[in-house]
């Protein structure tokens, strides 16, 4: 049996993902000396100022961890087995670039995925139907539900990625492409 014949993505997983979500990219879009903290903290791959900004938004997320490469973080969600963890960040491709993290680049992709994420965390059917697009690798379908609820130009490219969605996101202000990732992440 086959990663991803014993794993399936499912709503309640993305709803949960997403309360943790709003909240966050809520604050860097409404306020620019955090968004200012948190870009500096992930260029210098900062774990603790990265964990004290995260815990100061919301201090009760039940995370496994979060982690940087200095062009981007990562947050891990502790699930119970078969998933265990499944992740979801935003950064630019490795390879590209190193310390580098735009705090307006960085804000606009948090308000272009804010709709997103109000929609998973309020509607349980939203959820679901964005799961089985992911799961049933109907990337037509994935594609029509992001783009009713993410407006942005810079939305480049949506790919299905295995047991997640990559989001492209370029913007002319920027040479780099960003990207957000939801994925679960493979313990051992």
């Amino acid at each position: 049996m086959s990663r991803k014949e014993t794993f399936r993505l499912t709503g309640s997983i993305l709803a949960h993902i997403a309360g943790t979500m709003v909240p966050f990219f809520t604050k860097i879009v409404s306020n620019y000396s955090y968004a200012l903290k948190w870009s500096k903290a992930v260029r210098t791959a900062d774990l603790d100022k990265l964990s004290a900004l995260f815990r100061s938004v919301v201090p009760n997320a039940k995370l496994n961890g979060f982690s940087t490469n200095a062009i981007g973080y990562f947050f891990d969600f502790d699930f119970p087995a078969p998933v265990l963890q499944y992740s979801v960040g935003t950064t630019i491709p490795p390879g590209s670039t190193q310390f580098t993290f735009s705090t307006p680049i960085h804000r606009a992709i948090a308000r272009a995925l804010l709709p997103f994420y109000r929609a998973l965390k309020s509607s349980s059917c939203y959820a679901a139907a964005v799961a089985a697009a992911i799961n049933g690798n109907q990337l037509t379908r994935l594609h029509t539900l992001l783009r009713q609820k993410i407006a942005s130009y810079a939305l480049k490219s949506i790919e299905i990625d295995f047991t997640g969605a990559a989001l492209s996101f370029k913007y002319k202000s920027s040479k780099f492409t960003y990207r957000h990732l939801l994925f679960r992440e493979f313990v051992g």
